[in-house]
């Protein structure tokens, strides 16, 4: 157990990977390629971590007196703590650009100064580079910023994060827990499939309101229930509606029905009128279309066992592009099996925008067969 009681100083250690979650965007399906940064800057695309570790850091600066953070320099971490007024301490002087080993040095230079809790910001990738430096031995937490996000080790938002290092500062007893780190297997990704392969287990507090779960793949007996739901839709489209085709298998399964065969699993496809009129697009690219349409409609689909439906993989749905379809034009897509799973816990939406993920609260329908309809609560955690 992590226990807060005569310590003054909670000791908190942080490391940014300052462009993660470009890759989503841009349409790259993760950050990891070491020209991610140029790419997105040719989009015109900026990184939306240095506003994800704000928020958090900026819900704890009540507590500054009573935090004192370890980091790594300049964009890894140490401008960012400027820009909030916290002390700290640089550990290790990253190289810019940085790259993962940058990640894994100063995860290893942290865990040698000695701290309570590790907090880093980026996706699947950066969660690869922490756990192997710094194994079992160091409790840590993810702020979620990447594009993939399949690894139970990430907070289900930044304020999430805030939320769990008050916790320590109010000497209330945290259970900590290992969680597994993982990552899409690239060679079944090559093949059309997404599997995640399993990196290893880091430690992490044990909240399962404030920290997300695993993501899980869809099952054998969810696929009668998918063709149902493809065939659905297939019989259901309007015309002269650009339909907005979202990332996952659940989509894949509606995509084929279309006889969208090309798409990737991760990416974000356009049908218009019978035909699909863009695969694979950005944000720029899916906000310019958006401009081109009187009329749209969002498919999206929940990830299994975490129950988030924005903000993991699918970052080319940005506020604005969410705000541009309009919310009464999301149309939520699963299976009953996996809202089952989720054993009644709310849908989660995390667009990076606080005003819209409140306006998205509520209980929404979601199709989870042929002319088959729950209620279902979606939840945005402030």
């Amino acid at each position: 157990m992590l226990q807060r009681e005569k310590k003054a100083v909670l000791r908190v250690g942080l490391i940014v990977n300052p462009v993660a979650g470009l890759g989503g965007p841009a349409a790259l399906k993760g950050s990891d390629a070491p020209d991610t940064s140029i790419r997105a800057a040719a989009l015109g695309l900026t990184s939306q971590v240095p506003e994800r570790v704000l928020n958090a850091l900026g819900l704890l600066k009540p507590h500054a007196s009573q935090i004192e953070f370890f980091c790594a320099s300049g964009v890894m971490g140490q401008n960012l703590l400027i820009e909030a007024g916290h002390r700290h301490r640089v550990c290790y002087q990253c190289t810019e650009p940085t790259c993962s080993e940058d990640t894994f040095l100063a995860a290893q230079s942290l865990l040698e100064v000695g701290i309570d809790i590790l907090l880093f910001a980026g996706g699947d990738g950066t969660a690869r580079d922490v756990q192997r430096a710094v194994k079992d031995k160091q409790t840590v937490l993810g702020i979620p910023a990447g594009v993939k996000m399949h690894s139970g080790v990430f907070a289900v938002t930044p304020k999430a994060v805030a939320s769990v290092l008050e916790s320590l500062l109010s000497h209330r007893l945290v259970a900590v827990r290992l969680a597994e780190v993982r990552d899409i297997d690239e060679a079944s990704y090559a093949q059309g499939r997404v599997i995640t392969r399993h990196f290893g287990d880091v430690l992490i507090p044990d909240d399962q309101l404030l920290v997300q779960s695993v993501k899980c793949s869809g099952l054998q007996d969810d696929e009668i229930a998918l063709g149902e739901i493809a065939a659905y839709i297939s019989e259901t489209l309007e015309d002269d509606v650009l339909y907005v085709l979202g990332s996952g298998g659940s989509l894949q399964s509606i995509k084929r029905a279309l006889g969208v065969e090309a798409s990737t699993l991760l990416g974000i496809d356009l049908w218009f009128n019978g035909e699909c009129v863009a695969k694979d697009v950005s944000e720029p690219e899916l906000y310019a279309s958006l401009k081109k349409y009187h009329d749209a409609r969002l498919l999206i689909s929940v990830i299994g066992g975490q129950g988030v439906v924005l903000g993991r993989g699918n970052q080319q749905l940005s506020a604005r592009v969410l705000n541009k379809i309009g919310i009464s034009n999301l149309q939520f897509v699963s299976t009953q099996q996996r809202l089952q799973a989720l054993e009644g816990r709310a849908l989660l939406v995390d667009s990076g925008d606080d005003k819209l993920d409140a306006a998205m609260s509520g209980y929404h329908k979601v199709l989870c067969g042929y002319e088959d309809f729950v209620l279902y609560e979606v939840q945005y955690l402030n």
